[in-house]
This record gives structure tokens, C-alpha cells and sequence, in this order.
């Protein structure tokens, strides 16, 4: 039995990036709630987002299917993903399968933020105030 996926805002909005709160399973029956969510974002020109996985306590093959698919959607729109905050058997999971060596991922969100910043930098040197 599944344990829905709650996809919130972390009220740490700031300009074209956003950190969005994972709860519960992400798998089969919840890859599109994430998708949606995700699309939503992108959608707003938001394309810099932190995923912050505290509260996800499950994720399968489908699952990392979804977090990829979400990388390649915020790279597409000129950003990027980052994964914070990844609990045990998750981080466990994702490190077999190979997925935290493609997406980026931070030990907390203020660092995802940070990580998310740099790599911003790295991919926008032309934007005011970026490192040249």
C-alpha cells in the first residue's frame, strides 16, 4: 500500500527558484503527482528547484525514473535540479542505482540552496553578478 506523495512549497521562493517539500512514497502510483507539480513550477519560470526529500520515505525504479525526468525537465528550461535532505534507506537507493552521480545532491536544503547557486553561476556567466 501506497503512502500518497505531498508535493508542498517550502515558502523559500526566490526568483526563478524554488524549494519544494517531498512526503511520503514516490513510486508507480505517484510519479505523475510529482510530474505535475514539477510541470507547474516550470510552468511559472521557476527553473532552479531544490527537492527537499525529508519527508520521502520511499522511492523505487519508477520513482527515480520521476526524479530524472524532473532534471531533464528543469535543464530544459534552463535550470536545475538538486536533491536535499535524502534520508537512509532512500540515499541507499538512489546511491545503488547510480542516480545521486546524475542528479546533484546536498546533506541539507540550505546547502542545496547554495549548490543550486553555484551551479546557476556556473550555467549563466552572463547574468549580472555572476561569477565570470
Amino acid at each position: 500500500m501506497s503512502t500518497r506523495l505531498v508535493v508542498l512549497p517550502a515558502n523559500r521562493e526566490q526568483d526563478e527558484q524554488v524549494v519544494l517539500e517531498l512526503t511520503g512514497e514516490l513510486d508507480l502510483d505517484s510519479e505523475g503527482t510529482l510530474a505535475a507539480v514539477v510541470g507547474a513550477v516550470l510552468e511559472s519560470g521557476r527553473p532552479w528547484i531544490v527537492l527537499d526529500c525529508t519527508g520521502l520515505a520511499f522511492c523505487d525504479s519508477r520513482g527515480m525514473n520521476a526524479l530524472l525526468t524532473v532534471q531533464r525537465s528543469a535543464q530544459a528550461a534552463g535550470g536545475a535540479l538538486v536533491l536535499a535532505a535524502i534520508g537512509g534507506h532512500v540515499r541507499q537507493v538512489l546511491a545503488l542505482a547510480g542516480v545521486d552521480q546524475v542528479i546533484p545532491t546536498a546533506a541539507g536544503v540550505d546547502e542545496g540552496i547554495g549548490l543550486l547557486a553555484a551551479i546557476r553561476a556556473d550555467v549563466t556567466p552572463d547574468r549580472p553578478g555572476a561569477a565570470t
